[in-house]
């Protein structure tokens, strides 16, 4: 895709997922990447995808509840590669037990509202903050966040998940928004079921097949699906594309 060879992305999540087929995308166009993630075995193993393009990747680990990492992440990012293009920020809490403690509001629990938003909503603007000066020192860049069909989906569960995915897409417009006359874009992807290693492992064939049946496509989607759109809004050929939330979910929402 144009305006990426040679360019310096920072993607978030970038261990495993959507996060890790963004990564081998964008170094496959020919861009300088920083793999951000909590888990250093998976960076090890996005490493050893890259193949030969492992000399243009970096692999920080960060926390998104902690700010000094986040601030550093940046910063090795721009030590290293010189300059920063733009921001994939993928990475989210979706750790099983959280996922399992977020029910309804009638058993809220506070601390499972306060980890989520944490890492959804105010980590993933810390990434942006630190990410600015860099992206406005570059002439500009993209920004481009991970929702998720819950922002919309009437749920009986995940609501503080859901709750977060909602005030990312605020986030986005107010980053676009106030940042646009900087060439800053910001965009968000709000995916469907996407058969990410964790979901094939936890969810049996009969559920996934009748996840299958609620969308207009015939198959459930792929972690490349994701990536593919996360890479154009990153490149220069969505440059007149800003403060966005793109459903890419197989027509399971159909809306305007």
């Amino acid at each position: 895709m144009e305006g990426l060879k040679d360019k310096v992305f920072i993607v978030t999540g970038g261990g495993s997922g959507i996060g890790a087929v963004t990564v081998r995308r964008l170094l496959a166009e020919g861009a300088r990447v920083t793999a951000a993630g909590t888990s250093a075995e998976k960076l090890a193993r996005t490493r050893e995808q890259a193949g030969e393009a492992a000399d243009r990747l970096l692999t920080v680990q960060f926390d998104l509840r902690d700010e000094g990492s986040i601030t550093s992440l940046v910063a090795r990012t721009t030590d290293r590669f010189g300059r920063l293009d733009g921001v994939a920020n993928v990475a989210a809490a979706v750790s099983a037990d959280l996922m399992t403690r977020d029910q309804g509001v009638d058993t809220m629990d506070p601390d499972v509202w306060a980890d989520m938003m944490r890492i959804n909503v105010t980590g993933t603007g810390l990434v942006i903050r630190e990410s600015l000066p860099a992206l406005v020192a570059a002439g500009g860049g993209s920004i481009v966040n991970v929702s998720s069909l819950a922002a919309w989906q009437r749920e009986a569960w995940l609501t503080a998940y859901a709750s977060s995915k909602i005030a990312l897409h605020a986030l986005t417009r107010h980053t676009a928004h106030a940042w646009g006359r900087k060439n800053i874009r910001a965009n968000a992807v709000a995916p469907g079921v996407v058969l990410t290693e964790n979901l094939r492992a936890s969810t049996p064939p009969e559920v996934r097949e009748a996840l299958s049946e609620k969308t207009a496509l015939p198959r459930l989607g792929e972690p490349e699906d994701l990536a593919s759109m996360i890479v154009f809004l990153l490149s220069a050929e969505s440059s007149w594309i800003t403060g966005q939330i793109l459903s890419v979910d197989g027509g399971l929402t159909m809306r305007e």
